[in-house]
């Protein structure tokens, strides 16, 4: 495991510290159940894997959803806005952590590592961190959508090292953890920040970005930021 001293980390947070990847296959059964021109037409099983290649590279886009969705199945209207709602509230009812991340975030906690999220997305970001308690753990939610910027422009990363409040200006002291290479790795690499990419069952890339460390887990961390 990559051995150093870092002052800081900063996490994404769906799939790698809380388990959208669950909460988007309940989020969709709930979809193919409430609507007959759906259940009614193809397997679960076949829906399922469509709704799974809505989301390349592990990112949803709602607005590309529902017009692929309304592409195939015409009758169901193309409501944006409604379809959202549905979306966050179903993902939110069964948002939960990752297995042994609370453990984790507690012996993070009580280390000397400065730490925070950094995350695409609204306020609907907010409310998972509340729906699983974290409110009062986390130093710090950084989202996309209420800052203004998205991964993986630069801007978003240096705004992370000034709520970080850490006088620092070799960013290579920082590591950022993410499930995203497009995102959160190259996002980080550009700004000089080292990454640790949580696989997720994936082959190690081949092309770049190549992140510094690949993990199946953030525990996975513990010794690299001698937080145990």
């Amino acid at each position: 495991m990559y051995q150093t001293s870092f002052k800081a980390v900063l996490f994404d947070l769906d799939d790698t510290l809380i388990d959208r990847k669950s909460a988007y296959e309940y989020m969709c059964r709930r979809f193919y159940d409430l609507h007959n021109e759906i259940n009614s037409s193809i397997t679960w099983v076949e829906a399922r894997n469509f709704f799974w290649n809505l989301s390349p590279n592990n990112a949803a886009n709602i607005t590309d959803h529902i017009k692929q969705i309304n592409k195939r199945w015409p009758t169901i209207p193309n409501e944006p806005e409604a379809h959202k709602k549905f979306y966050f509230e179903k993902m939110i009812e069964n948002i939960k952590p990752l297995p042994g991340v609370n453990k984790f975030i507690k012996k993070l906690k009580r280390s000397h590592v400065k730490w925070g999220v950094v995350t695409n997305g609204d306020d609907y970001q907010y409310k998972k961190i509340a729906k699983i308690g974290w409110t009062n753990l986390v130093p710090f939610v950084l989202a996309s959508d209420i800052y203004g910027v998205k991964k993986p422009q630069p801007e978003i990363y240096k705004e992370a090292v000034r709520l970080l409040d850490i006088k620092i200006t070799d960013y290579s002291k920082i590591l950022f953890v993410g499930d995203n290479l497009y995102t959160d790795i190259i996002g980080a690499q550009n700004v000089g920040m080292k990454t640790a990419w949580v696989r997720m069952g994936r082959d190690h890339p081949t092309e770049p970005p190549i992140p510094d460390i690949v993990i199946d887990h953030v525990d996975e961390l513990t010794k690299t930021l001698r937080i145990e």
